[in-house]
């Protein structure tokens, strides 16, 4: 009995590897390891297959969290229609005549042979899970490259190319950008209240100066903490997505040439100021015409993929148990 647990425990393994899942668990109920989860155009998916799948995927997903009845409900739908895509597409690539490669094959399971060398129950199961483990690997290779032949299979026409441009205007825009100077106070995550104080103090007494008539550069090269105090806290070029949420919060309402009051982050206390504004400008079709390419490619070809999951899934005699 207990050899048959781990044979089922390598079979399982490999399904799970099939259908690009980080890892699973044995069951040991007979009644499971023998019960049948789906039919899919004659072929069969075990109730012990879905549930390894169900539980490598309930890890992936919510590893730090609990689920929810309803996102347990989605997680079960999701990964049943997962098996059930992937037993479509295997079929749909032998129906093509595709053939997977043998060498990369032999290559991935000469590794997967070496990673499991000192594992007692691979080598007791291994000669007779050899064969499985490559046909295994051929059918994840099969998906691999249908998904390959379906995706490239794409042709661009430089009116279709403008036409996405022209409707997409706002994905190929130069956005505004702020030339920024600062000064940090670096002080630890961990320090005492008094230290941040300290750190809030300072900067507030170099805002005060710089006010006055100081060198803001002058300033920084003294005081900033930062890689930028070299030069005069000079950050060159900012646009919005390269710094902390505050901190671009705060630029967006100075006026340039304008000072910030001290801002506090997780690794301390900034002075910034505004130093200039290059407005957001539109990017000529001519200088988007690789972004539109890839773009538009992207987009088509998940179109087609879509598309031949759902004619496949359509045309498909799926029992459910």
């Amino acid at each position: 009995m207990q050899k048959q647990k781990k044979s089922m425990f390598w079979l399982l393994y490999f399904l799970v590897m099939l259908f690009s899942l980080p890892s699973m668990e044995a069951f040991s109920s007979e009644e499971v390891e023998n019960k049948l989860f789906a039919t899919v155009d004659g072929y069969d998916i075990t109730e012990a297959v879905y549930l390894s799948a169900l539980q490598a995927e309930s890890k992936k997903r919510y590893y730090h969290g609990r689920i929810t009845e309803e996102r347990l409900a989605e997680l079960k739908k999701d990964v049943a229609q997962n098996l059930i895509d992937q037993v479509l597409l295997i079929h749909e690539a032998e129906r093509l005549g595709l053939t997977p490669d043998t060498k990369k094959i032999d290559v991935d399971i000469e590794a997967f042979d070496q990673r499991y060398k000192d594992d007692v129950t691979w080598l007791a199961d291994r000669d007779r899970v050899l064969p499985l483990l490559r046909k295994q690997f051929e059918s994840r290779e099969l998906v691999s490259l249908l998904e390959k032949n379906t995706r490239s299979d794409v042709v661009l026409t430089e009116g279709d190319k403008k036409s996405f441009y022209k409707e997409n205007l706002d994905l190929f825009v130069f956005p505004e950008r702020w030339k920024v100077s600062l000064i940090l106070k670096k002080v630890l995550p961990s320090a005492s209240s008094q230290d941040w104080q300290a750190a809030e103090a300072l900067l507030a007494s170099l805002a005060e100066q710089v006010s006055a008539g100081a060198s803001f550069a002058s300033l920084a090269k003294e005081y900033s903490d930062d890689e930028t105090a070299s030069q005069g806290g000079d950050m060159g070029y900012q646009h919005q997505g390269m710094l902390h949420r505050d901190v671009e919060s705060v630029l967006s309402e100075l006026r340039i040439g304008e000072l910030s009051q001290p801002i506090r982050l997780l690794q301390g206390y900034v002075l910034i100021r505004k130093e200039a504004v290059i407005p957001a400008k539109q990017i000529s079709y001519e200088d988007a015409k690789e972004q539109v390419a890839q773009l538009l490619f992207r987009q088509e070809s998940d179109l087609r993929w879509k598309t031949l999951l759902e004619r496949l899934r359509k045309n498909s005699v799926v029992v459910r148990f």
